[in-house]
């Protein structure tokens, strides 16, 4: 016994070690390295080991639980992170003239489920959502994988959201759609004048689009992000039964994740030179396929404020398939110029594999 929790004592300081470097690399983000994605994504778990261990040890060695609680403990910087429990609907914003509030709301509508709807497996879902979408009072809509089809009236989100006040839109341009009617990826509707934009495609239905809006006699510059997907089949990886299926499957899926946080570090760069150049207000919003411990995630914190962490609830998870229990749709704002009211996650919105955010502002 004596020799078996002398070598767990052993492997459990190279855990505490790897922590710290987690932590370090978590917090300071000096790296996009794919392998610097692998060991920040970790951090939950490593989490759990050390509460793991401070029971284990706190019941056979008190003295060795110093340790884990001292990892537990030293992780306090990325609480604000993972859950919200202090915050709630902000009574005092009911009292405020809607008229200085800028209500932004940002939606992975996976296309609208129009792979199911021109199949014919499912027609209801599309209904239901274009009725969602008319019922909408946010200012500015934000959406990734968005699908218009002139031709096809059950298709046209454009024309729909036009009739329902949002009269000024800027789209994602991807060479290859050219004139054809349809368009895909990121997409923003305001009900306010656009009166610039700019917009860059990074691969396929990934990019950013950034529009600038008059509201209140000045100038919101609001920034919608989808960065590289990460197009994982987890799935698939729980479905194998021979060690051979799980062997391949796992390994294309470390390949993918590999190549998403290489592609992500290089797209966030943009997207700090975006945020870094604007001299108005920012919010920034969108998909970013990565979780609240990542290099993507970090950057921006640097230079912006989170609102999940500064009006949210709960654990805030905004994915519904595998692995379910993650954060990677996000609204950062300038906390400098822009007072964030609240802060919702829409989980009884089911249309999308996505959860809806909405947050609403107003200037300080």
């Amino acid at each position: 016994m004596r020799l078996f929790t002398g070598l767990l004592w052993f492997f459990y300081k190279i855990v505490v070690a790897v922590t710290l470097l987690v932590y370090a690399l978590t917090y300071w983000t000096p790296s996009a390295h794919w392998l610097a994605g692998f060991l920040m994504m970790s951090l939950p778990a490593l989490l759990t080991i050390h509460l793991v261990f401070l029971l284990f040890w706190g019941l056979t060695a008190p003295r060795r639980a110093l340790l884990p609680l001292f990892a537990l403990i030293a992780s306090f910087p990325f609480w604000n992170r993972t859950l919200q429990v202090g915050h709630s609907q902000n009574e005092a914003a009911t009292a405020i003239d809607p008229e200085n509030i800028l209500e932004v709301l940002n939606y992975n509508v996976y296309k609208f489920n129009m792979f199911a709807f021109r199949s014919g497996e499912d027609t209801v879902t599309i209904a239901a959502t274009r009725r969602w979408l008319t019922k909408q009072s946010a200012d500015v809509l934000c959406f990734e994988e968005f699908y218009q089809y002139d031709n096809t009236p059950e298709l046209d989100f454009r024309g729909l959201l036009r009739k329902a006040g949002y009269r000024y839109e800027a789209f994602q341009k991807n060479e290859h759609q050219g004139d054809s009617p349809y368009r895909t990826g990121v997409a923003i509707f305001s009900r306010y004048p656009i009166v610039a934009r700019r917009d860059t495609a990074f691969s396929g239905q990934n990019g950013l689009v950034q529009v600038d809006i008059t509201w209140r006699k000045t100038t919101v510059r609001i920034i919608n992000v989808h960065l590289y997907s990460m197009a994982l089949n987890l799935s698939d990886v729980a479905a194998q039964r021979q060690y051979d299926g799980l062997k391949r499957e796992t390994e294309t899926t470390l390949r993918l994740m590999q190549r998403g946080f290489s592609k992500r570090g290089e797209e966030t760069k943009v997207l700090e030179q975006w945020i870094a150049g604007s001299p108005h207000p920012v919010i920034v919003c969108g998909d970013f396929n990565e979780t609240p411990y990542s290099y993507p995630y970090g950057r921006l914190r640097k230079q912006l404020a989170n609102a999940f962490e500064d009006g949210g609830l709960g654990f805030g998870f905004t994915y519904r398939c595998l692995p379910y229990f993650i954060r990677i749709d996000n609204q950062f704002y300038d906390k400098d110029k822009l007072k964030l009211l609240d802060f919702k996650t829409l989980h009884e919105v089911k249309y999308s594999d996505h959860i809806p955010l909405i947050g609403r502002y107003m200037l300080k």
